[in-house]
């Protein structure tokens, strides 16, 4: 597969960028990458904090094969792929909270936002921002961010996320990678709660179905959440 990689010293967001590419009629796939961001995009409308040179901040942008029912899991996937690089790169052990943030001793060290390009240009953007050796963080996320404080080659990390998410992506329909994602999930078995139809419940995580749900057991049966947020709840 051949991938055009474009790299920024400094840029609002690769996902901004990468919709702006696609408007334009770019040849996909693309990797964009940043040395830093000045409004790095997290889900729920957040920002992803991007200090120069510390991080990794990359979107890959790919036009699916699949039907864009079977792309969503494609956060999914790409949480896997993540999780085999810093597995690969470094001595860590990283967990997937559902559905797109990877944590390590309990803090995210990393956050992933999918977003589908849809009408008569259908590409699929997988923003991807590591911390690497980002300190110093806002004070409204610093008791729950960290970095991986390691020497890895930031190239080498991208080289890894991208091959990985190639050979995940390509497993969509089936599946291939939610035992995997299973076996990294930091929620399943324990409690959470969680906000549905603007209501708060809790219950225990139980399982996380083919199409990358989480199923929650609370006081008044199964619950199945396929967006929005979770926390876990610390006994």
């Amino acid at each position: 597969m051949n991938i055009e990689l474009l790299h920024f010293n400094c840029i609002d967001s690769t996902n901004l960028e990468a919709k702006r590419r696609i408007k334009s009629g770019a040849k996909l796939p693309i990797v964009i990458v940043a040395d830093s961001q000045t409004a790095g995009k997290g889900r729920m409308g957040r920002t992803f904090y991007s200090p120069d040179s510390t991080g990794l901040y990359m979107s890959f942008v790919y036009k699916p094969e699949t039907d864009l029912a079977n792309s969503v899991t494609v956060t999914s996937a790409a949480a896997v792929a993540v999780v085999r690089a810093i597995e690969e790169l470094t001595e860590h052990s990283p967990k997937i909270k559902w559905v797109n943030d990877i944590y390590i001793d309990n803090k995210k060290v990393c956050g992933i936002l999918t977003e589908a390009v849809t009408g008569e240009k259908t590409a699929i953007i997988v923003g991807i921002g590591v911390n690497i050796t980002t300190e110093d963080f806002p004070k409204e996320i610093e008791d729950t961010a960290a970095s991986l404080n390691t020497t890895v080659d930031k190239n080498d990390l991208l080289k890894s996320i991208v091959s990985n998410i190639i050979k995940l992506i390509n497993g969509l329909p089936e599946r291939t990678f939610l035992p995997e994602y299973k076996q990294k999930s930091m929620v399943i078995g324990k409690e959470v709660y969680f906000i549905k139809s603007g209501e708060a419940k809790e219950g225990k995580v139980v399982d996380i179905n083919q199409d990358g749900a989480l199923i929650v057991e609370t006081s008044d049966g199964f619950e199945t959440l396929s967006t929005g947020e979770i926390t876990l709840r610390v006994k």
